[in-house]
Order: structure tokens, then sequence, then C-alpha cells
């Protein structure tokens, strides 16, 4: 994978990009990119609101695509596949970063 540690900012041009492409309402950035504490091993962590408009399979679409254009590896998700009230879910409300 890359060595290339991008800033939080370009990370979320990114984002708001494929977003928009998937027409998705907004995406939550965690882990390590959004503690701005990630290194050149860092993956990218990302949830997807998808909204009335988003289809859930472009979930796929949106992972395969950042990862082609960051040379990153990826974990994407839509937000109804996350449990509420476990821990990976508080620590995704405790530091996430939204992405609109």
């Amino acid at each position: 994978m890359s060595a290339i540690v991008f800033t939080q900012e370009d990370l979320q041009k990114i984002i708001i990009q494929l977003l928009k492409k998937y027409n998705a309402e907004y995406g939550i950035l965690f882990g390590s990119y959004a503690r701005k504490q990630a290194n050149e091993n860092s993956d990218i962590d990302l949830i997807v609101v998808g909204g009335n408009s988003f289809d859930p399979t472009d979930i796929f679409c949106i992972a395969e695509d950042l990862h082609e254009m960051t040379n990153k590896n990826v974990d994407v998700y839509e937000l109804r596949e996350i449990e509420f009230d476990t821990p990976f879910y508080h620590n995704v409300i405790s530091e996430g970063v939204r992405i609109a």
C-alpha cells in the first residue's frame, strides 16, 4: 500500500467527491485519520450515511474507488450496518469527523 499520509483536509476532498458521485448524504471519518494520528501504514475508516437516494450496494463502489484514489486499505460501512450501543459505535461517535 501507499506510504503517503494524507492530510485530513485532502482526504475529506476525496471523500466528498465520492459521496456526491454515489448520492450519499454524508460520511463519518473515524480512526487514525479522524484523530490526526495517521501514519504511512494507516488505513482509511469511513461510515457512509446514505439517505433516501442512496443505493446500499454502492458502499462497495465507494470502498473500491476510495482505495483506487488513495492506494490505501479502506474500511467503509453504511450506517445501517452499525449496531448501536456497542463499543465500536461509541468509538465512532466520540472520535468521528463528519464529512459532507
